[in-house]
């Protein structure tokens, strides 16, 4: 096998080993447990676990042809909809059958990497997110048995109960551009020996940044709970002090402790999103990076926020696996 598929196949082991002391924990009455902070069972989970490795197989099947970066990703409603129907098709099938459908396909999928080789490796594929054609950064699948492991250990460890939030059709553009999965995927990634190193950001490493992404909806949740309880926009804080504080307050924090609060934290962001009034958004508010003085609609700073998770999201990239062993980016 050739030596960089082989460091991200052995990583894939690890992560999958990890996933599935998780499941083997459960207990027949657990699958029916729903995972935080969305609408699936365990159940539903293990379905699209089952599926999971599927479009990635077509993907290596193409590089083994020498398709790349010719081929038309999915769009991103396309790709609901293919997880949307292999959960619609699990949830006939037994936990026993899913795994050894996952299983099975897991198996395949190691089956064509064996094949991949350098000049496969050199071809153009769009990464996570679409923003990067890396296959070398494709290849590195380990993030997302690690992200479903910690959802499993999280519907066992909460009560929860899928919450049908509503919101205005000018709001929903934002809480698409803050759902976390681009976030997470890059998280899982992370090398391990990286998260103590120095990161993009002057003076914080890795793990500071994690920190402050963690954090990062403070001022957003400042700015609407005002909104929602006073009806106007509240003044600007101290946001360098209260950056500082937070990372202060999280010295000792684990990076699984960090992303588990940052889940929470955009979840309780979308919930208050969901409060929002009409009148709320034709609010005016000054931006304190622009000269003053400036005027904005509350909608303007909403839909702009995502901005802070694309700049952090950015900088972490850097410490991700692919990029880090031999031979990476």
């Amino acid at each position: 096998m050739e030596p960089y598929v082989h460091d991200a196949v052995l990583d894939m082991q690890i992560a999958r080993d990890d996933l599935l002391v998780a499941l083997g924990d459960l207990g027949p009455e657990d699958w029916r447990k729903y995972v935080p902070y969305g609408s699936r069972t365990l159940h539903d989970l293990l379905a699209h676990l089952a599926a999971a490795d599927h479009a990635w197989a077509l993907a290596a099947q193409g590089l083994l042809r020498g398709e790349g970066g010719d081929v038309e990703p999915l769009t991103s409603l396309q790709a609901t909809s293919a997880r949307k129907r292999a959960i619609d098709r699990g949830r006939s099938q037994t936990v026993a059958q899913l795994l050894d459908e996952m299983q099975r396909r897991r198996r395949l999928l190691l089956g064509l990497y064996d094949l991949l080789e350098p000049r496969h490796l050199a071809l153009a594929l769009r990464s996570y997110g679409e923003r990067h054609n890396s296959v070398r950064e494709r290849i590195w699948l380990g993030y997302h048995d690690r992200l479903h492991a910690a959802d499993v250990r999280r519907a066992m460890r909460m009560s929860w109960h899928p919450q049908r939030l509503k919101y205005l059709p000018e709001i929903v553009p934002v809480v698409e551009m803050l759902a976390p999965d681009a976030m997470l995927h890059v998280i899982y990634s992370i090398d391990p020996m990286y998260w103590e190193r120095a990161s993009a950001v002057p003076g914080w490493t890795y793990r500071q940044l994690l920190m402050h992404i963690a954090t990062g909806d403070w001022v957003l949740q400042l700015h609407v709970h005002h909104l929602i309880d006073h009806g106007s926009v509240a003044a600007w804080p101290d946001i360098a002090a209260g950056n500082a504080a937070r990372l202060e307050e999280r010295a000792h924090s684990t990076s699984q402790a960090l992303t588990e609060e940052f889940l929470s934290m955009r979840h309780e962001s979308t919930r208050l999103l969901s409060q929002l009034k009409s009148k709320h958004l034709a609010q005016p508010m000054e931006f304190w990076w622009e000269p003053r003085p400036n005027s904005h609609p509350v909608l303007e700073y909403l839909l702009g926020f995502s901005r802070h998770d694309e700049t952090h999201r950015e900088q972490l990239r850097r410490a991700m696996q692919y990029a880090t062993t031999r031979g990476g980016a």
